[in-house]
């Protein structure tokens, strides 16, 4: 049985969901409704990685009913801002063919956008449309003008975190304020098959490689992936791994039958002192919106129901 996190609003929310980043089509499809049908309640996706139709056709696929299914997704970046986000927000309801989404997030923090873009939030979450709000990539001082601009603060924020990333002040100001942290790239994965100019030169040393990781997983007859993913869970995070691998989906569900000792969580642990980001820095990541975009000409693609994408 997955074990659930309690939401400050009162919603339970699994500790494990299924990512779908870089998962497209009738593969996302077939992917989704699996993972349904085998453990998962809790799905993950996101504006930008344009599979929200594959997604809801995956849960319709399932069999499942859509009240035992946690939903998650989150804006894309360059519809920040009041009116843009209630706008994405409606059409993420169109293509993901559901009445309310469980969980919607903020992608991404920018410059000062997100802040009329969490108000927008707000209010779709009074109105019922959201049924918890919350962001992603968020420093503190970002969650901390959220709550002070709008009286509300994130119920969730989804960060990269793996064994050599643990985000300390980000993990201390969430636990002090009762968000919920739900780790991306859990398995850091991502570090070794991204061939793009911010992780070009950089080490992105495998995780699962790791001679600790290694020696922990043969302890306990476990892969050394659900050794990773059990000090996760073990932590407080939630995880979403992400896998196109119908072995790994089974696998990653695998996490509740035994735990790590005191001695073993502390050496994992102790490979955070790597600090290897395999993402952006929220920082000093920053991105285009949607108005700038369109003022410099770009051709913006639509969806079926002629929403931007």
């Amino acid at each position: 049985m997955v074990p659930m996190r309690t939401l400050k609003n009162g919603v339970n929310m699994p500790m494990l969901g299924f990512g779908t980043w870089t998962l497209q089509g009738q593969s996302c499809t077939e992917l989704v409704a699996y993972a349904l049908q085998h453990g998962y309640s809790a799905i993950d996706t996101a504006q930008a990685y344009q599979n929200e139709e594959a997604v809801g056709e995956g849960i319709r696929c399932s069999g499942r009913n859509r009240k035992d299914i946690f939903l998650t997704s989150k804006l894309r970046n360059r519809f920040q801002g009041y009116d843009t986000t209630l706008k994405a927000v409606e059409a993420s309801l169109q293509r993901t063919g559901s009445d309310y989404i469980d969980l919607f997030l903020i992608h991404w923090p920018g410059e000062s956008a997100y802040i009329p873009t969490w108000k927008a939030l707000v209010r779709l979450y009074k109105e019922g449309m959201l049924r918890s709000i919350g962001v992603s990539n968020f420093c503190p001082e970002h969650l901390e003008r959220c709550a002070q601009e709008s009286g509300i603060m994130p119920m969730v924020n989804q960060i990269e975190m793996h064994p050599y990333l643990q985000q300390y002040d980000t993990v201390d100001y969430c636990q002090k304020n009762d968000i919920f942290l739900v780790s991306w790239s859990p398995l850091s994965a991502a570090g070794a098959n991204r061939q793009d100019t911010k992780t070009r030169g950089m080490s992105c040393a495998n995780v699962m490689e790791d001679p600790v990781i290694v020696s922990i997983a043969k302890i306990h007859d476990k892969t050394p992936g659900q050794i990773v993913l059990r000090w996760h869970i073990q932590n407080g995070f939630g995880i979403i791994p992400k896998s196109s691998n119908y072995g790994h989906i089974i696998e990653n569900t695998k996490l509740f039958n035994f735990k790590l000792t005191a001695s073993e969580m502390k050496q994992i642990q102790e490979l955070t002192k790597k600090q290897i980001r395999i993402g952006d820095d929220p920082k000093t990541y920053r991105f285009l919106l949607l108005k700038d975009l369109l003022a410099s000409g770009k051709n913006m693609e639509k969806d079926q129901f002629g929403n931007i994408l």
